[in-house]
């Protein structure tokens, strides 16, 4: 008998010991008081949801298609397996590209995969990829959600995404909350940011929720990597201060947030060590410190879930207070413009040339009134191609990275460029000319306003066709021409001619017609090689000087707009650069002066290249030490325009240089303000306040150069001046002298820096580069040029001698797209995804409320709000040929109409 029980005895110890093993925590008095505390605080009979994502760059650890396959191998595969065979795991896919990607490669696994989604145990991001949001265009941030939530509704069996994912990324645009909202997204996923969860809110008041785990999306991988003692102390750091400032609604489960994200490029054993440490941390069940008893705690069991998931649930646990407003600069603002100047140009002219492609293709189909020749198929290639390119240029094999990005905005350019062609030759042919008038000549304004400005046209004639010709309106008005490019047959008759002109009062998203007829008299082109010192008309008084132009006298302000100080207008001038596209660090890192040499210590030789009734240029050449400047500026005659064009050619390559070009003007720290994607933001105003957080902890409206969409402006009490920029990144502040309150408007042409990632690729960009841009003066204020800023880079098109149809019935003149109110833009206008209704965007630019009417050229029957990819929500008053609507202030509206 004393044998049985001593046996008893025994087994009971062992037992009891290894239970104590398993649930009895010895700890430091840190970790003990933290455990106490959490577990008698709300969340101890809740759970910390875990969300388990690997976060990869479309290229960044690889070559883009070794980065496919590690996609494929090392985690959806793996990942479909375990979801397979661990019935409590969940994982999330941050954006929808990694999906179709994996779909091409795993087409038999697409069945499965949507099984997984429909159970939630799957979740994806609502947008094709995560850009920097300061890179594209407004309507190139629409398309991420047409090609990425609306794609999965429409592939995925009626998927609905509730999350937008962009952890990468130091940067916020400033209405990208409000186009996650009308997507029908909620909630955003991001890092690099302040820890926490709270509202970011767009311009026009649209709020999404986010949440960020801080500096970097790997925190709970690097807790992951500590010792056990160590991350249990962390883990319960977190907790408490998660309750200690969120779970303030009562309810009877509480959560937290931790997500597990990582690269494959990183250590493995930390992500390997996930599922020890769950298990580690759930099995707690009593804490013992020395000094102090042993004491029985609840702790939240930490569970697989998904972003979608917490992000439902945390909207009942936690009343969310703060609220950020505004934009948050890109801190890594090198990475794409200056560093690949020749890629985001071609990125940047692929947004105009899209949304001008769909607006007259749109217009052309309704002339036939019918779709079945609109070229959906080709836009959409053309779309899917132009919002390709993702945050990660350079990284490893960076070189081929960057070429496909370079590509991709190639072909999206080229296509939308056909597209574009055909359609303003279809509608010229369907225009009734009268021929006896001479040979037609239509202008195109893609814009939604009236415009005023500079085109040309090219015509080729038969022999003996005609030696001269003048330029006359669709009301018989003769416009002045002047001659670019010709040549003449042997008898002296015209064989070809270039020529520009400038086309008055152009209809909204619409045309006019000119006609060019004989004339006895030759145009001669004006070559004046006399040197250019002042140039002078009836805006402007221009003096040209070494280096740039050191005056711009505006004769109807009557003021000076530059002071030639330091810098001249249009001065290039090159700096020190050293730095990475991206990285680690609170500001951007600065140019200084350990190299510097600017164009206005040589001498320039000025020369009038072509004089007459349009405009005149003034041109130069000028020899830099690692490079060559060619400088054309053009005055017009009749409008307030000068244009800078810019060629820098046989540039060395040589590394961590940078040019940039000034517009010094003539006032102290003039307010400035610049256009983003839908808005504009004014510096000092219109940013988050505070800091970025952790790393990131210098004030935000201190982050510059800044990146901008087509223009810059700046302003003081008295005049305003308005840039725009063919380049997408500027500053404003003296780089040679941060302390000084001169307004210094600068376009960073390009730089030469290098990628972060230890076996990346140089950014040399050897060889010779192109740029434009445009300046204008006007009364103060933003609003009073952002039309002229917007104008000087969506050029003008025309079409010359079309064939014409035979049931060609069109006016020599028509408006197909208007608005009634001058802050109401209209962005795009397209035919319906999933119909063929005509959807019409637009925004309201200066931040006001606003009753509007749009109207176009063919009869309404109804007309709806929809949300942002065009799924109805209230259908919305017409008459007969205009839709009638309020716009809010700075909101963006899609409209569908039949």
């Amino acid at each position: 008998m004393k044998r049985i029980l001593l046996i008893i005895t025994l087994i009971f110890n062992v037992g009891f010991n290894f239970i104590n093993a398993q649930e009895t925590l010895n700890c430091d008095l840190e970790t003990y008081e933290l455990l106490k505390s959490l577990s008698d605080s709300k969340l101890a009979n809740g759970k910390v949801l875990l969300f388990t994502n690997t976060h990869q760059d479309l290229a960044w650890i690889d070559e883009p298609e070794k980065c496919k396959i590690y996609r494929d191998t090392l985690w959806l595969t793996p990942f479909l397996d375990r979801l397979r065979s661990e019935p409590e795991f969940k994982m999330d896919i941050e954006q929808v590209s990694i999906v179709r990607d994996y779909f091409e490669r795993q087409p038999g696994k697409k069945e499965e995969f949507i099984k997984f989604l429909s159970e939630g145990r799957i979740a994806i991001g609502g947008a094709y990829n995560s850009p920097y949001e300061e890179m594209y265009s407004g309507e190139s941030l629409a398309r991420q959600f047409y090609l990425g939530k609306k794609w999965m509704e429409d592939n995925l069996n009626g998927y609905q995404p509730t999350t937008y994912f962009n952890v990468d990324v130091p940067g916020r645009t400033a209405q990208m909350p409000q186009l996650v909202k009308k997507a029908g997204i909620d909630n955003f996923l991001i890092s690099r940011h302040l820890k926490g969860y709270y509202n970011w809110q767009a311009l026009d008041g649209s709020k999404v929720r986010v949440y960020s785990p801080g500096h970097h999306y790997m925190d709970f991988y690097n807790l992951l990597g500590m010792e056990d003692a160590d991350a249990i102390k962390k883990m319960a750091k977190d907790a408490v201060s998660w309750y200690e400032i969120y779970n303030d609604n009562v309810v009877d489960k509480a959560i937290m947030p931790v997500m597990l994200n990582y690269e494959f490029i990183w250590d493995q054993e930390p992500v390997q060590n996930c599922g020890p440490f769950m298990k580690k941390w759930n099995s707690i069940r009593y804490i013992k410190t020395e000094g102090k008893k042993r004491i029985a705690v609840k702790l939240p069991n930490i569970i697989y879930g998904t972003a979608d998931e917490f992000f439902n649930k945390g909207n009942e646990t936690t009343e969310v207070k703060q609220t950020i407003k505004g934009e948050r600069p890109n801190a890594w603002i090198y990475i794409h413009g200056a560093s690949h100047q020749k890629t985001l140009k071609a990125s940047r002219e692929g947004d105009i040339l899209l949304t001008q492609a769909e607006k007259f293709a749109t217009a052309n189909a309704l002339i036939d009134g019918s779709f079945k020749r609109y070229p959906e198929n080709d836009l959409q290639s053309a779309w899917l191609a132009k919002i390709y390119p993702d945050h990660g240029f350079g990284g490893k094999g960076g070189d081929i990275t960057d070429n496909l990005f370079l590509q991709k905005y190639l072909f999206s350019q080229l296509e939308a460029s056909k597209v574009l062609d055909k359609s303003l030759r279809e509608i010229a042919g369907k225009i009734n000319f009268d021929k006896n008038e001479g040979t037609p000549i239509v202008v195109f304004n893609s814009l939604s306003w009236e415009r005023t400005d500079p085109v040309d046209f090219e015509v080729k004639f038969e022999q003996k066709e005609l030696k001269g010709v003048s330029l006359y309106d669709d009301q018989n008005n003769e416009v002045p021409i002047q001659l670019l490019e010709s040549s003449r047959f042997d008898d002296g008759s015209l064989k070809y001619l270039k020529a520009r002109f400038l086309a008055k009062e152009l209809p909204s998203i619409g045309y006019r017609t000119y006609y060019l007829k004989s004339n006895d008299s030759q145009i001669v082109a004006n070559k004046d090689l006399n040197s250019g010192k002042l140039i002078e008309n009836d805006f402007y008084r221009i003096t040209f000087a070494n280096g740039g132009v050191s005056s711009i006298y505006d004769k109807e302000l009557k003021v000076e707009l530059i002071d030639d100080s330091k810098f001249k207008a249009g001065e290039v001038f090159e700096m020190n650069s050293v730095g990475t596209g991206a990285g680690e660090f609170s500001l951007v890192q600065q140019p200084d002066t350990t190299f510097f040499e600017q164009l206005g210590t040589g001498t320039t030789h000025w020369v009038i290249d072509k004089k007459g009734p349009v405009f005149t240029s003034v041109k130069m050449r000028q020899k830099m030490k690692e490079a060559v400047v060619e400088m054309e500026v053009i005055i017009y005659n009749e409008i307030k325009k000068i244009d800078f064009k810019i060629d820098l050619k046989n540039w060395d390559g040589v590394l961590y240089r940078e040019f940039r070009m000034a517009m010094p003007l003539n006032m102290e720290n003039g307010k400035v303000t610049y256009e983003v994607p839908f808005g504009a933001v004014t510096v000092g105003e219109d940013e988050h306040k505070g800091n970025g957080g952790e790393m990131y902890n210098s004030p935000v409206k201190d982050i510059r150069p800044r990146g901008i969409a087509n223009w810059i402006s700046a302003s003081n009490e008295v005049y305003g001046v308005t840039l725009s920029s063919s380049v997408v990144t500027a500053d404003y502040i003296d780089p040679t002298d941060t302390l000084s309150k001169k307004t210094i408007l600068q376009t960073i042409l390009l730089a030469s820096r290098r990628s972060c990632h230890n076996e990346g690729n140089e950014y040399l960009q050897t060889g010779s580069h192109q740029f434009n841009f445009s300046l204008t003066s006007h009364k103060p204020g933003w609003k009073n040029g952002q039309r002229f800023g917007v104008e000087a880079n969506e050029r003008l098109h025309s079409i010359s001698d079309p064939e014409t149809y035979k049931t060609a019935e069109l006016s020599e003149k028509l408006s197909f797209f208007k608005t009634d109110k001058d802050n109401v833009v209209i962005s795009t206008i397209k035919k319906a995804e999933d119909d063929h209704s005509v959807v019409i965007r637009a925004y309201e630019t200066d931040g006001d409320d606003v009753d509007v009417a749009i109207s176009m050229f063919k009869p309404i029957t109804k007309a709806f709000l929809t949300n942002l990819i065009e799924q109805p929500k209230r259908e919305i008053k017409i008459e007969k040929q205009k839709i009638e609507l309020n716009l809010g202030n700075n909101s963006i509206e899609t409209i569908k109409v039949e």
